[in-house]
C-alpha cells in the first residue's frame, strides 16, 4: 500500500525483497526513517476492478496486510477522497493510522490509470491507541496490455514514526507490500466491472 514516481524497479540503487511468477517487491532506503517501495502484479483484469476494490474500504481487511479497517472521511470531487485506515500492531509495534487523499486520473491515449496519494493525516486530530504514519505518498498505476491483461505498479514511501527501530518496521513493510499484492492478486476477479469515467484500453 508514490510517486515518474513508478520508477524502473531494476536500477542500480532498488533492491529485490521477493517474487513470483506474478508478483515482485522491490525496496530501497531514502533515509533512516523512510524506505521506498515498488511492488508490482501482473494479472488479467478490468482498469475498473481496481477502483471498485478501492472504493469497497469494509474489504481492506480481505486484501491489505495487517489492516483492521478503513473509512472514507471526505470526498472531494468524482475523483478525490480522503480515507482514514487503520493497522494492528504486533509485539513491539503499536498499532497505526494513517490519512490520506486519493486523486486519479487516467491517460486518454495510453489508457494508464494513476492513483496519487497525498498525506493528509496533518489536518485531522490524533486518534487515541494509534501511532499517525507521517510523510505518507505514493502512487498507483495500472498499465493496460494485451488480451486483457494489467500491470499494476505501486510506488511510495511512508514514515512509520513513533518509537519504532528501523529494522523491525522494514521488514514489516516489506513483507506486508508482498502479502498485500498476492492478495490483490485474487481478489481482483470479484470486482470485473466498468467503472465511471474509465476507459477500457484491453
Amino acid at each position: 500500500m508514490c510517486w515518474s514516481l513508478v520508477a524502473a524497479a531494476n536500477d542500480s540503487d532498488w533492491q529485490l525483497y521477493k517474487q513470483t511468477a506474478t508478483v515482485k517487491v522491490h525496496f530501497r532506503q531514502l533515509d533512516k526513517a523512510r524506505l521506498e517501495i515498488n511492488a508490482e502484479l501482473q494479472t488479467q483484469s478490468k482498469l475498473g476492478a481496481f477502483m471498485h476494490l478501492l472504493n469497497d474500504t469494509p474489504a481492506i481487511t480481505n486484501w491489505v496486510d495487517g489492516a483492521e479497517r478503513a473509512q472514507v472521511i471526505a470526498q472531494v470531487n468524482p475523483h478525490s477522497h480522503v480515507v482514514h485506515s487503520y493497522f494492528s500492531g504486533f509485539w513491539p509495534v503499536s498499532p497505526r493510522d494513517m490519512i490520506t487523499q486519493s486523486i486519479w486520473s487516467q491517460d486518454e491515449i495510453s489508457g494508464v490509470l494513476s492513483i496519487d496519494i497525498i498525506d493528509r493525516g496533518q489536518d485531522y486530530p490524533a486518534q487515541k491507541g494509534y501511532v499517525r504514519m507521517e510523510q505518507v505518498s505514493g502512487r498507483w498505476q495500472l498499465t493496460p496490455l494485451t488480451e486483457g491483461g494489467v500491470l499494476i505498479q505501486y510506488q511510495g514511501q511512508a514514515d512509520p514514526a513513533g518509537k519504532l527501530p528501523h529494522f523491525i518496521g522494514n521488514k514489516a513493510a516489506l513483507k506486508a507490500s508482498f502479502n498485500t499484492f498476492k492478495n490483490l492478486e485474487h481478489i481482483l476477479s470479484r470486482y470485473q466491472e466498468p467503472y465511471p469515467g474509465i476507459n477500457e484500453k484491453n
